[in-house]
């Protein structure tokens, strides 16, 4: 009798556990391959973004302390250290890896009519802006030069360091050919439907470290077989100054179509992007990420090798870093919303351009 009831009890043990082994594998649905060029399709019919006049979406540091009392909510990236150190006042410090959980759960954010994302730099915030955009947030914007703009000290830690002139008078003038059009990369995806799977390489994406979609130009430099390289300028100005060695040229706003020239970039091959300072080009890094492409966005951009040639030459404030960018506007701390102690405020207004 005693032999018989475990019989009975391990019968119903394998029993239940088949059970519960078919449930979970009807629950996890199975990963399938999705073409980049039909998620690409459905970013061009739905808002287009990437090649909108309003890529890439940034606000300035004077827009949002003028406009503090207004609809507008701050979403500060950086490390909490580095918030709690100094912040816009009434910003939330999210991560980018609670970013889709928080605007899932957390945020109404049809409620505002401005969302700014805002980082150290401007770069991580104009990827995750980038993201955000593609998902049909449109009212997201990215600080213009990050935290740097907002408050000197922050930029001599920040911007003033990131620039150089290693390259200047250095640069390839030498025009390289787009290669054949071929082939678009594929998803591995659980899900079904565009927005589905949009919002599936979103938590993907956003979920990586920032050494994910950055690289430094240097090593493009060192690896110049490694990297397929856009140079994301106008055509007059991959001429003159010159792009990087082996750069091809892609028009802003035109050349990453389906009907253009989006199925010329490789999918065996990692691409590097750069643009004036790497805000423009981390959204389109994040637009290509999103794609399927193995992209990576160049840090600091042109500012990185030729600042002092872009200062001289360029008529856009927004394509170089100099003082013209550098606000002293207040930062509130962990323990104080706005020191008593506060420096007299100074804003800067600088508008146009990436």
């Amino acid at each position: 009798m005693k032999f018989r009831l475990i019989g009975l009890i391990l019968t119903a043990l394998v029993l239940f556990t088949a059970c519960q082994q078919q449930d979970e594998s009807f629950q996890q649905s199975p990963s399938k391959s999705y073409s980049g060029a039909e998620l690409a399709a459905y970013f061009e019919q739905h808002g287009n973004y990437i090649n909108s006049d309003i890529a890439p979406a940034i606000i300035n540091a004077a827009d949002i302390y003028l406009n503090r009392t207004h609809n507008i909510k701050v979403i500060d990236l950086r490390p909490e250290i580095e918030f709690e150190a100094g912040h816009i006042e009434g910003a939330v410090n999210i991560q980018t890896t609670g970013l889709m959980n928080y605007f899932r759960n957390s945020l109404d954010a049809q409620a505002f009519d401005t969302i700014a994302l805002v980082c150290a730099k401007g770069q991580t915030a104009g990827f995750a802006t980038g993201i955000l955009r593609l998902l049909g947030y449109d009212n997201t914007f990215s600080l213009r030069f990050g935290m740097s703009s907002w408050n000197k000290a922050i930029a001599e830690a920040g911007w003033d360091k990131s620039i150089g002139n290693d390259l200047v008078g250095k640069l390839e003038t030498e025009s390289h050919p787009k290669p054949a059009k071929g082939a678009y990369p594929e998803i591995e995806t659980t899900a079904s439907l565009p927005l589905e799977i949009a919002f599936e390489q979103a938590d993907t994406l956003l979920s990586k470290p920032s050494n994910s979609f950055l690289i430094d130009y240097k090593a493009i430099i060192d690896n110049p077989d490694k990297y397929f390289v856009i140079n994301y300028w106008p055509e007059d100005k991959y001429i003159n100054p010159g792009h990087l060695p082996g750069a091809v040229q892609y028009t802003p706003k035109q050349a990453l179509l389906t009907t253009t020239d989006l199925s010329t970039l490789p999918t065996d091959q990692p691409i590097a992007v750069y643009c004036f300072t790497g805000q423009h080009s981390a959204a389109v890094v994040a637009y290509l990420k999103m794609l399927g492409y193995d992209a990576y966005s160049v840090k600091f951009g042109t500012n990185a090798f030729i600042n002092e040639t872009l200062i001289d030459i360029e008529k856009k404030a927004g394509h170089y870093w100099s003082d013209i960018h550098k606000n002293n506007l207040p930062l509130s701390t962990a323990t104080q919303a706005v020191p008593d102690n506060a420096p007299a405020v100074e804003i800067k207004s600088v508008q146009g351009g990436c």
